[in-house]
């Protein structure tokens, strides 16, 4: 595992601690990926300059870790699709014990790995370079020990569709894993209706913000 120096500077701030752009292999700051809370609330992530990458919005970033709270602490966590892991990054600043991130794009996994060292959180990740699809479906032994799962694939074709069969996958799961109740939560465009029972899950709150929705799941009583 590899341990951040603390007195390295973060490669994502200006010397006075503001974002900067760094121009070395394309890396820069993204916008709107400045974690909300934590331990590490403030710090900027890198990204890559990629048409189909969004990173999550502050707002309804900062409002899902409000609404999970306290909770988060502890949890084991999985965010699929995972972009640079905004979101799983998130949830270790607040206090998550552990993240396993999936990203597909070799390139963005080496992001992911890469401000995971610049945060000190190394030694409490896991990034696989895979689909997520794949991976969940040979992965049911992680996913059955996670409390959080996190999914955020691109709003634009093919996103909405693989996220809606990443959801039946899980709720799938959840009805063959006898006792396990993760916390879903998928971020999607408003205009992509998901199904409210897939499997052993049940949709239990819907927040949107903006063209942002933020789905919650947990297992059917």
């Amino acid at each position: 595992m590899h341990h951040r120096n603390p007195a390295a500077p973060d490669p994502g701030l200006a010397p006075g601690g503001g974002p900067r752009r760094l121009t070395r292999r394309g890396l820069r700051p993204a916008r709107g990926a400045r974690l909300t809370g934590g331990e590490a609330a403030g710090r900027w992530l890198l990204t890559v300059e990629e048409p189909d990458l969004r990173a999550t919005s502050g707002v309804a970033r900062g409002a899902l870790f409000n609404i999970l709270g306290d909770q988060v602490y502890g949890m084991r966590v999985v965010d699929l699709c995972a972009g640079v892991g905004t979101l799983g990054i998130e949830a270790l600043s607040r206090g998550a014990a552990h993240a396993t991130f999936v990203e597909v794009r070799a390139a963005r996994a080496q992001l992911i790995a890469r401000n995971c060292l610049s945060l000190g959180f190394s030694d409490r990740a896991q990034v696989v370079t895979e689909d997520a699809e794949g991976w969940v479906r040979r992965s049911g032994d992680i996913m059955a020990r996670s409390q959080l799962v996190l999914a955020d694939p691109p709003y634009a074709a093919p996103g909405p569709e693989l996220l809606a069969r990443l959801l039946v996958q899980v709720g799938r799961l959840a009805a063959e894993v006898p006792g396990w109740d993760p916390t879903v939560v998928l971020e999607h465009h408003r205009e992509l209706v998901l199904d409210d029972a897939p499997g052993a899950l049940n949709c239990v709150r819907v927040a949107r913000y903006g063209s942002t929705v933020l789905s919650f799941y947990r297992r059917s009583p």
